[in-house]
């Protein structure tokens, strides 16, 4: 499925070629310091979390201020764009992209691809609710729906990890001049997406960093998975992408 990843793009005859080996080490390299680093940061956050220390304890003035700050027209932007980051609106949209953008001709590979990182995101924050337990803010109105408890932030973690592989599947599509563009639009997305959660009073700011960083780290496992199953496949042979 990932197989145009690590060759497609980089096959190229003449001066400049990059191996698909090459390659592939790059995706697992990224791979593995990008879990790292979700990894590191998810645990410190927990850490604090769990303990109510350092990072936790500026949640109730980052709270308060933000209760302090509201504006109708951006409480209703926030309302809004909240949902950008709900399952509702995500799973679709990947089903969506896997059907229009598959890697390879591969619908069913992509399609396999892009719910794995949407509802392994989604189990893994119930994990952690589960396991945490933390009360929601109470700071203030809370101005939309939330049930359960706060950490980490689903909305969050979903943000990450599926408007993530979107990023990565219409990447492989467009130039190379447009791919920073796509990654920055993906990225203000998830950012807008938690500041929303965190405005309308459902989540403390490090419920929605936990989320971020479940989100990615799981992204990028699953990625780099996707690359050494396909390398390893008998049939991983380059073929046309179009």
């Amino acid at each position: 499925m990932i197989r145009w990843m690590v060759s497609s793009g980089c096959q190229r005859s003449g001066r400049g070629q990059v191996s698909p080996d090459r390659a592939l080490r790059a995706w697992l390299a990224f791979g593995a310091a990008a879990t790292l680093v979700g990894l590191w940061v998810l645990a410190g956050i927990t850490d604090d979390v769990v303990a109510q220390e350092e990072l936790s304890s500026s949640d109730p003035t980052v709270a308060s201020w933000l209760a302090d700050h509201r504006t109708h027209w951006l409480t209703r932007s926030m309302q809004a764009v909240t949902w950008l980051g709900s399952g509702w609106v995500t799973v679709p949209v990947l089903v969506l992209a896997a059907l229009l953008l598959p890697v390879w001709r591969d619908r069913r590979r992509t399609l396999a691809l892009v719910l794995t990182v949407s509802m392994g995101s989604a189990v893994l924050v119930t994990i952690g609710k589960l396991l945490t337990v933390r009360p929601r803010p109470v700071v203030g109105e809370v101005l939309t729906t939330a049930t359960g408890y706060a950490f980490p932030s689903g909305h969050s973690a979903q943000a990450a990890a599926a408007y993530g592989v979107l990023a990565l599947l219409i990447s492989l599509r467009v130039p190379r001049a447009a791919k920073p563009l796509v990654w920055l639009a993906a990225t203000a997305l998830v950012l807008l997406i938690g500041f929303s959660r965190l405005y309308l009073g459902v989540h403390w700011l490090t419920d929605v960093l936990a989320g971020y960083a479940l989100g990615a780290c799981w992204l990028a496992v699953v990625v780099a998975a996707a690359v050494v199953h396909d390398r390893l496949r008998p049939d991983s042979r380059p073929r046309v992408n179009v």
